[in-house]
């Protein structure tokens, strides 16, 4: 489970409660959550900024992720100049969330307070129990992350089956000065067919998007090292 989450509250008792919840930049993930899973989806874009890669999770199963910073407990760079649709879909989406991350199931509430409050916040439902703008806007977050949850997973059983992927291969100390696991991407040139063999044809365009956005990805890793304040 990501470190993002701690504590689930069912739908039905954060709507009730008359909580109010706020936009990303109010909370800390938005600024502090250096890795994030990720959909195949967003991967294009988030490419463009960061490195997208398989980490092993608590559970020691490979999970997608983007690393946003190296350092586990500072801001994140350019984190201030970003917009909300820039961010992780989770991120853009919390404190909305699903019971388990990794099934996409039940959706509820982390119980978490924003860092600071930029406006007055919003409640979730009106009087008539529909939806206000901005919880809609992460509940959309949210569903659009798991909408190809399914293929994901596929894909990541199959690389890792069939030994498609390779570690990433950081500069030497960088890991172990800012405790970083252990992360793996899709080979340069892998066996397409293995790949799409396992696919369904509807989902190939996606997964091809991916694997390119994937291994461009990779040379963003320069950047967040010198954003670090370490030699690329």
């Amino acid at each position: 489970m990501t470190s993002m989450y701690c504590a689930f509250d069912r739908w039905e008792d954060a709507t009730g409660a008359a909580l109010r919840i706020f936009d990303p930049f109010a909370y800390r993930p938005a600024l502090y959550e250096r890795m994030v899973p990720v959909s195949l989806s967003e991967c294009p874009a988030l490419a463009e900024r960061w490195p997208v890669m398989w980490r092993r999770d608590g559970l020691g199963d490979p999970e997608l992720v983007v690393l946003r910073g190296l350092r586990a407990d500072a801001e994140m760079p350019d984190a201030r100049t970003q917009n909300r649709a820039s961010l992780p879909l989770l991120v853009q989406a919390y404190p909305f969330r699903f019971r388990d991350p990794a099934q996409g199931d039940e959706i509820g509430l982390e119980r978490a307070a924003p860092m600071r409050e930029r406006d007055s916040g919003s409640y979730i439902l009106d009087d008539q129990g529909n939806l206000l703008p901005g919880a809609e806007l992460k509940v959309r977050a949210l569903e659009a992350w798991a909408e190809d949850l399914e293929t994901r997973t596929l894909l990541t059983e199959v690389v890792f089956r069939n030994a498609l992927v390779e570690r990433v291969v950081l500069p030497e100390g960088v890991a172990e000065r800012f405790d970083l696991p252990d992360f793996f991407s899709v080979t340069p040139a892998p066996d397409d067919a293995l790949i799409f063999s396992a696919i369904p044809r509807e989902h190939w365009l996606l997964v091809a998007r991916f694997l390119v956005a994937q291994r461009l990805s990779l040379y963003t890793m320069a950047r967040l090292i010198a954003l670090a304040g370490e030699p690329a």
